[in-house]
């Protein structure tokens, strides 16, 4: 049964509100697909580095205050004094670096090492290695850092000279 509204039939307004229907769940769906489609980030495959071992030497006659620390990628950061900046060592002297640590055996040490004696010139240093810290000084260094110490003094001696 057809009627007629103000001259139009009932069944020509369903079949408008239809396509309309139609029309308004289709451009609803699209821009929410939009809307909801997560836009991809920047692609970075890389991940942050981590600190490999971190290094403080304090002390001595000429009041040094060095710190280092070195992330496993090979990148560094170092303060001296007053002047601080960054350099990447090489992949032999990173491996060197990590073999030496590794043989220093850190689960083994104390958290501390102090000298047998007082000494007013004595150098303090304390180096973080796998989340052990041990802390030390002249004369007191135990024979497992000695190798350690040597190498991270002359990476800051040959990246990080004091004038």
């Amino acid at each position: 049964m057809v009627s007629t509204y103000m001259g139009r039939t009932i069944q020509s307004y369903s079949r408008a509100g239809l396509v309309l229907f139609v029309f308004a769940v289709l451009a609803a769906s699209i821009f929410l697909a939009g809307c909801a489609t997560d836009i991809p980030g920047p692609v970075n495959s890389h991940t942050a580095p981590t600190v490999l071992v971190q290094y403080g030497r304090t002390g001595g006659i000429a009041a040094f205050d060095d710190r280092l620390v070195i992330f496993d990628n090979g990148q560094a950061v170092y303060s001296r004094g007053n002047k601080t900046g960054e350099f990447t060592i090489s992949a032999n002297q990173l491996s060197e670096l990590q073999r030496l640590l590794e043989n220093a055996d850190f689960p083994s040490l104390a958290p501390s090492y102090p000298a047998p004696s007082p000494g007013a010139d004595y150098f303090q240093y304390s180096i973080t290695y796998r989340e052990k810290t041990v802390s030390t000084e002249t004369g007191g260094v135990p024979d497992a850092l000695l190798a350690v110490f040597g190498r991270l003094d002359a990476l800051l001696a040959d990246y990080a000279p004091l004038s």
